[in-house]
Order: structure tokens, then C-alpha cells, then sequence
């Protein structure tokens, strides 16, 4: 969860407003980082990154609908062009990006 409300949240809202506002903006998305905990007998070591998923806030503001359980590809943490799975995410973000694109006019 990540909170975007005005009272408390100013900077989360400023940079929704930086992404809606800047139409080439290369960080339009929220970005799921796939993780390979370490084995039993090595909790010692970090977790490694696997692959990576994304969902675009322009989207869904553009199509005016949440994203409710939809599978998204992951793609490999080494090579960023080849897909490795799917991960199915829930984004419930439009009303949060009505009301900053609301603030942006």
C-alpha cells in the first residue's frame, strides 16, 4: 500500500503529479521486484533479484480503470527484453490519479 493522501503524504502526491505532468517521463510505473529467498540452510545470504514487473500509471488513468487481479510479465533480471513469467498484481490507483490530475489543471 502506498499512501497518496494530501495531509500526509505530499511528496507521493508530487511526484503522481511529475508523472502525469511530463508525457515522456520514463518512470510511469510502479515496478515489482520478483526475489529468490535464500535456501534453508543459507538464510545468511541476501535475497537475489530475479526478474522484474511493471504496470503504468499513465494507463490506467488514460483507461480509466484499475487494474483488479490481472497477470503482468515478468522479465529477466539479466537480460530486460526476455519474459520469464507472470505475476498477477492489483493496482487500485485511479481514484488517487483523478484526484492529483484533478490538482495538476
Amino acid at each position: 500500500v502506498i499512501n497518496v493522501d494530501k495531509e500526509d503524504n505530499h511528496a507521493e502526491r508530487e511526484y503522481l503529479k511529475s508523472i502525469l505532468l511530463k508525457p515522456d517521463l520514463p518512470t510511469d510505473s510502479l515496478k515489482f521486484t520478483v526475489v529468490s529467498d535464500p535456501p534453508e540452510d543459507e538464510q545468511d545470504l541476501e535475497c537475489e533479484d530475479i526478474g522484474f514487473a511493471y504496470v503504468s500509471l499513465k494507463e490506467i488513468l488514460q483507461k480509466q480503470r484499475d487494474i483488479i487481479e490481472q497477470d503482468i510479465d515478468v522479465f529477466d533480471s539479466q537480460d530486460a527484453s526476455a519474459v520469464i513469467g507472470k505475476l498477477t498484481v492489483t493496482v487500485e490507483a485511479l481514484r488517487a490519479l483523478r484526484s492529483v490530475h484533478e490538482e495538476c489543471k
